[in-house]
């Protein structure tokens, strides 16, 4: 009887497990046979119908660009500084999901287009997009170029906001809207304090620093910013407000004074935008069109996108022969000493093999380093800095600088032969900071009470309910001065600078990229693009070919490799990203406000993060 049921039992394990088996099988057919319906269709989609030619079909190339045609370049979408993986293209393609526009494709039409004489101008038609200030401005560049060409550039806006005016305002001619308007108050830094709402549970922030200017920790101890704090701000403000309205002035062919004036009033509606010159006409998009043909000289509209798939014989001349090429490795969110799983984080170990990479790659002559980074922990910043060095002293190595490379962002960058930067790049903040979280009234408020036992001296700072001693503060003083102090010996060996002129522009203090240029913290300035050249130059490349550009490709990793190492699991996951399964990025739970403090704070020497927020329209961060 006993070995009936235990009969059965097997009988039922192994029947279960091979219904298990069988189901997935059928699922991973059902998946491949998805995927290979989607990739007919995709092919067809790009392609075309085949025509038939003795029993054998053949794809149709991309459709030939109509003469005397405008591009259309239409900005439905948010636009990205980062390059489209090609597997999230064909991803895209496949469910027809819409991914951002990739800066360096608009970058590259316009290169095109200014050489192809079909192309007789260019209308960017900006209906719902989204951009940080630093990628506008690239773009904004391009289109400045484009017009190089004696080519005209037309803009249609939907509505208009500081940043997308200011891009707007290359234009040979802007139409609005006609019940619309402009929001157009430039800078905006909205700052945020916490002090009393800590202190109202009980909870305050012992900070230690070297850098007055040093006020990441400033918004948990105070209600209002320092006197040093507030100074820096207005310069940060007063620099990139300059930096529109300079544009805007040359763009527009206005006094400096009265765009000057335009920004202080802000609020425009479409009447009064075109009363008073902020733009040229008011109307709708397809309205516009016949105009635009006239105006160009031009019989058609070609969309940014066929005409990017259909004109690569432009630049085939000026493809370099060769295996030379430029390596680009892309430094981007946080930096920390292990992952948290977010692939929009810098870790020594991800950056280092990159780093080691672009030194032993023969095909690489010449390198450049994006980094768009706040900053976060002082020894991954120096480990990453070691790597940095260590490769600038063996290939040309450029850094190109994104919305913001601070704090431990500008560490790392410090020892490139060339640094670029845009004009409303925030950089420098070579300082240190750290906090120590203490709930001095959690006892009293909450009848939460803290005991610790230890033999060391430093009793009081490890007791998250009593205040650190004197010579508590005192030893963790020396210790960030001791980090202070090695950092800008780096930064001035990097730039060839007396250390004392470092210091005297160092002490936490933020600044512009325009602002950094005049104090000789960046060389140039410019986007990825103006970076790259340079790149080829010091690689003693031919600056009139084009060249390929490399990006490291980890080494893919099985799901049982993945699962074997829990704490890898994570890790797998981000660097699949669009790597190497092609699935477009995960959507992975980000960390709260307190959970990045409370991480912030437990760091080493934490290189604090610029804490500052540059708002264009209302909810809107750049």
């Amino acid at each position: 009887m006993q070995e009936t049921r235990q009969r059965g039992f097997f009988g039922r394990l192994l029947h279960n497990i091979f219904l298990i088996i069988t189901g997935y099988l059928a699922f991973v057919g059902l998946i491949v046979t998805i995927l290979s319906i989607g990739l007919g269709v995709l092919i067809y989609r790009q392609f075309g119908e085949g025509s038939s030619m003795g029993g054998m079909e053949t794809l149709k190339k991309p459709a030939a660009i109509v003469d005397r045609s405008i591009i259309r370049i239409k900005l439905d979408r948010p636009l990205s500084m980062q390059s489209i993986d090609e597997g999230d293209r064909i991803w895209s393609q496949l469910f027809s999901n819409k991914l951002p526009i990739a800066l360096d494709d608009l970058q590259q039409t316009l290169r095109r287009a200014a050489e192809d004489k079909r192309i007789k101008g260019v209308l960017l038609d900006v209906e719902n997009t989204q951009a940080d200030l630093t990628t506008v401005t690239a773009l904004r560049r391009a289109l400045e170029q484009f017009r190089g060409s004696q080519k005209p550039v037309f803009v249609y806006l939907n509505e208009g906001d500081s940043s997308l005016y200011y891009l707007a305002s290359v234009a040979n001619k802007v139409s609005l809207a006609p019940i619309s308007g402009l929001t157009i108050p430039g800078p905006n830094l909205q700052l945020t304090y916490f002090g009393s709402a800590l202190a109202k549970l009980g909870v305050q922030l012992e900070v230690v620093k070297a850098g007055r200017y040093k006020s990441a920790m400033e918004a948990f101890v105070q209600d209002a910013p320092s006197a040093e704090t507030l100074e820096m701000y207005q310069s940060i403000e007063s620099s990139l407000r300059s930096t529109l309205v300079e544009a805007v002035a040359a763009g527009r062919q206005k006094p400096v004074e009265t765009v000057t004036g335009w920004f202080k009033h802000s609020l425009f509606t479409s009447q009064e935008a075109l009363t008073q010159g902020l733009v040229d006409r008011l109307g709708y998009a397809s309205d516009w069109e016949e105009e635009l043909k006239q105006a160009a000289d031009a019989d058609a509209f070609v969309e940014f996108e066929k005409y990017l798939d259909g004109s690569d014989e432009i630049e085939k001349p000026r493809f370099a022969t060769g295996d030379e090429a430029i390596g680009l490795i892309e430094a981007e969110g946080e930096i920390a000493m292990a992952s948290s799983g977010s692939s929009s984080q810098i870790t020594p170990e991800r950056l280092i093999e990159q780093l080691r990479w672009a030194a032993e790659e023969e095909q690489v002559k010449a390198i450049v380093l994006r980094i768009d980074s706040p900053g976060g922990s002082a020894l991954a910043s120096d480990l990453i800095w070691d790597e940095v060095q260590k490769l600038a002293l063996k290939k040309p190595l450029v850094v190109s600088m994104g919305s913001v490379a601070a704090s431990g962002g500008y560490y790392i960058a410090a020892p490139a032969a060339l640094i670029v930067a845009e004009p409303t790049t925030i950089t420098g903040s070579i300082g240190v900071i750290g906090a120590i979280p203490k709930g001095l009234q959690v006892a009293e408020k909450w009848g939460v009470h803290f005991h610790t036992v230890t033999g060391s001296d430093r009793k009081s700072y490890l007791n998250f309910g009593t205040a650190s001693t004197p010579e508590d503060k005192s030893i963790l003083g020396n210790s960030i001065k001791y980090t202070y102090d090695a950092f800008v010996q780096k930064v001035a060996a990097g730039r060839k600078q007396a250390p004392e002129k470092i210091y005297e522009i160092a002490e936490g203090r933020v600044y512009t990229g325009s602002e950094a240029l005049k104090l000789g913290l960046v060389d140039r300035l410019g986007g990825l693009r103006e970076a790259l050249q340079a790149a080829k130059e010091l690689g003693k490349l031919d600056p009139e070919k084009l060249y390929s550009v490399l990006h490291y490709r980890p080494k893919a990793q099985s799901l049982i490799e993945c699962l074997r190492e829990n704490s890898k699991l994570w890790e797998c996951v981000a660097e699949s990203q669009g790597t190497h399964l092609g699935l477009g990025t995960l959507a992975l739970p980000g960390l709260s406000s307190l959970q990045k403090l409370e991480r912030m704070i437990k760091d080493d020497h934490v290189l604090a993060y610029w804490p500052g927020h540059v708002q264009w329209r209302q909810g809107r961060e750049d």
